[in-house]
């Protein structure tokens, strides 16, 4: 994995999700994340307009390490980090797709939930894959499972339904390296509104919540 995104992400306990956006606002959404502290984010490859977004907030926002998501195939990853993806997010796990990730040098986040599908990823050599949807699929208790048994060096960007509330204590856990969503574009409607002063103020709220977490167990 990339140092650079693994310490970004590490640090903050947070990867920025963009489930959608309209053309005219995707940008100002991106750099909103930036000025809230998270040059991170992940943009959901839905159809033609998200790639569009993809290509425009890669352009015009160079600052932001940017990744595709929802890859369900090696073509489509080829077509994503040629436009420039600096990772790929996948929803489950695919031999090819993160074969020509790893041939790239691109970090890959494959979707593993199962002990055979772990397997597979540690024999790639990745040390942190995608665990979705978390709550559905143990939350903690399976991860707790997986850290104390087999998997202990193994961590996971959590993603599933997660908003500025129950993320938090996901992002407690040993085993998580970050906490995916969107709840930084829809607090407070900020997205929607085209309020991207919103946008990096829920940012840089749940970015200092996650480190008032970490410092008060520090004092404990």
């Amino acid at each position: 994995m990339n140092k650079e995104i693994e310490n970004l992400l590490k640090l903050t306990g947070i990867c920025p999700i963009l489930a959608s956006a309209e053309p005219d606002c995707a940008v100002d959404a991106a750099k909103a994340l930036v000025a809230g502290g998270l040059p991170v984010m992940e943009i959901l490859m839905k159809n033609e307009t998200s790639v569009e977004n993809f290509k425009k907030i890669a352009k015009e926002v160079p600052e932001l390490y940017l990744g595709a998501g929802t890859v369900l195939n090696a073509e489509q990853a080829n077509r994503m980090i040629d436009l420039g993806a600096n990772f790929i997010v996948m929803p489950g796990f695919d031999e090819k797709t993160v074969e020509v990730c790893l041939k790239k040098n691109v970090t890959v986040l494959p979707g593993c939930v199962t002990p055979t599908e772990i397997m597979k990823a540690i024999s790639y050599g990745l040390t942190a894959v995608k665990f979705f949807p978390v709550f559905q699929m143990g939350g903690t208790a399976t991860l707790g499972q997986y850290m104390g048994g087999p998997f202990p060096q193994m961590r996971y960007v959590v993603t599933g339904a997660l908003n500025s509330e129950n993320f938090l204590p996901l992002v407690d856990f040993p085993a998580t390296l970050a906490a995916g969503g969107d709840w930084m574009f829809q607090d407070h409607d900020a997205l929607k509104n085209r309020d991207f002063e919103q946008i990096a103020r829920n940012m840089r709220e749940s970015v200092m919540r996650v480190q008032d977490m970490r410092n008060a167990k520090t004092r404990q």
